[in-house]
């Protein structure tokens, strides 16, 4: 019996251009996209970003590849066999992204420093391991407003692994209500917080920002700006007035759009953080 063969189509792109080939890969079928720039551990290419889109079948990726056009620079390859869908492993390592928060793969050991609160769980193939600035600055931001103690619930938009409502748990919140639109994802995610002794804390839900109709003075959403700036009126109708908007995924060169969007929508800008060339935006909804 052969042996399983896998399609990826690759981009190479500027960091401006990524969001826009994301959704694009997106809707052209892509099963799982990754992401490498300089600030992961494989590096982007030449032209700062590289996207690894993988695709059910070869006739599909092929699609996807004429949809891009003749202007963006991409290709077809072939993986042969399984081992490539968990050879993330090798790379991920225990990661401090908090002050607090150190998260440890679960199938490594780890000895933790007085005050480390460690976050023992597996993210699968879904977003979240804390090693994206997008993720450590958003995460930095939840624990920032948890200790706060004025916040009851955490909406988590676009959740992931889950790894920004288990911070939150994990400082003491009482509850979390987290979506995402990718199935395997959200089952990850419902597996972690199991293993995390979480279960009956955190709500996790298939789907758009419609499955989560509920408002929280504490909402985080770590999307991409594409999806981000069209839905500033979806993500802003969750925040409960007082509230606090913590937004991530979002490179520097895009600050002043996500400012004109959210500005627009009757929220405050009151803090902007930043690593490498990606920042975290903190919004206040009067």
């Amino acid at each position: 019996m052969s042996e399983p063969n896998f399609p990826l189509v690759i981009v190479e792109t500027e960091p401006s251009e990524s969001d826009a080939l994301v959704g694009l890969l997106s809707m052209a079928g892509a099963e799982c996209i990754e992401e490498r720039d300089g600030t992961t551990l494989q590096k982007g290419g030449a032209r700062g970003v590289t996207l690894v889109a993988s695709f059910s079948d070869e006739s599909l990726a092929r699609e996807a590849l004429a949809s891009l056009g003749p202007s963006v620079e991409a290709r077809l390859e072939f993986v042969i066999g399984d081992a490539w869908r968990d050879g993330w492993k090798e790379h991920w390592k225990p990661t401090r992204i908090t002050s607090r928060v150190v998260v440890v793969p679960s199938w490594t050991e780890y000895e933790p420093l007085p005050g480390d609160l460690l976050m023992r769980f597996d993210p699968g193939r879904a977003f979240g391991t804390g090693q994206h600035p997008s993720t450590t600055l958003a995460a930095q931001g939840v624990e920032r407003e948890t200790l706060a103690g004025r916040h009851h619930l955490l909406l988590d938009l676009g959740c992931g692994s889950g790894i920004l409502a288990f911070v939150a748990v994990l400082h003491g919140l009482p509850r979390a209500i987290a979506c995402d639109i990718d199935r395997e994802s959200v089952e990850s995610a419902v597996e972690n917080a199991t293993m995390l002794g979480f279960a009956e804390r955190i709500d996790l839900r298939v789907g758009g920002f419609d499955v989560v109709p509920e408002t929280s003075t504490l909402v985080v959403a770590n999307i991409e700006a594409s999806v981000l700036v069209p839905y500033a009126a979806a993500v802003v109708e969750r925040v409960a007035p007082t509230g606090v908007l913590i937004l991530s995924g979002i490179l520097a060169t895009q600050r002043a759009l996500l400012t004109e969007a959210y500005l627009a929508q009757g929220m405050a800008l009151a803090e902007v953080t930043g690593e490498g060339d990606w920042i975290a935006m903190e919004f206040h909804r009067p």
